[in-house]
């Protein structure tokens, strides 16, 4: 067996550090909302397709690997079963949670092409901002459950907020209105 050459390992350095220059500079591209006939069309940011497509490459390169290792090693090779089951795993969770565009028409609000999902005008209660470690954005709220996280690192939430609020009034709570109530110590201080 020929040893690896240093050739492919320096090409892959440099794909790799392409690839990581792009993660770290795509949210930057500022994908802008789209005017539509009746509302606004807001795309996926780049840097969230540029991770699905690693994740389904990745998923695709683990099942095609592990193939070839049990076709030259036989099926008997545990790590060969191991990456053939984490990709089998891993492509269809990426493709059936794949990002749609976002999009606010005269009936409401709705992720992609899923009408079930949809949030009408009507059944708007609240829209809160959340802040999870460094992931933050937007949770909009409708009747019956319904709820669209809208993502920071999938669309521009401050454009989601700034037309939702153009086109209906609705109640805000940003993480500041959330964080006053929770204070122990305002409260013990106010009744003392």
């Amino acid at each position: 067996m020929h040893p690896f050459p240093p050739r492919v390992i320096e090409v892959g350095m440099v794909v790799g550090a392409v690839i990581g220059l792009l993660i770290l500079i795509a949210p930057n591209f500022g994908l802008k909302p789209k005017p539509t006939v009746d509302g606004w069309r807001f795309p996926v940011k780049l840097t969230c397709l540029l991770l699905y497509y690693l994740a389904l490459v990745g998923g695709m390169g683990a099942v095609g690997l592990s193939a070839a290792l049990m076709l030259v090693y036989g099926t008997t090779h545990w790590f060969a079963w191991l990456g053939f089951g984490f990709g089998f795993f891993l492509v269809p969770v990426v493709l059936a949670d794949w990002p749609e565009p976002l999009i606010l028409d005269g009936q409401g609000l709705l992720e992609g092409g899923c009408t079930a999902s949809r949030i009408r005008w009507q059944e708007l209660k609240h829209v809160r901002a959340y802040r999870i470690r460094c992931d933050r954005g937007l949770v909009i709220h409708g009747d019956g459950g319904k709820k669209l996280v809208v993502a920071d690192i999938a669309y521009d939430s401050e454009a989601v907020l700034d037309c939702l609020l153009q086109w209906r009034q609705v109640p805000y709570y940003s993480l500041q209105d959330e964080m006053e109530p929770l204070s122990i110590f305002s409260e013990s201080q106010s009744r003392s």
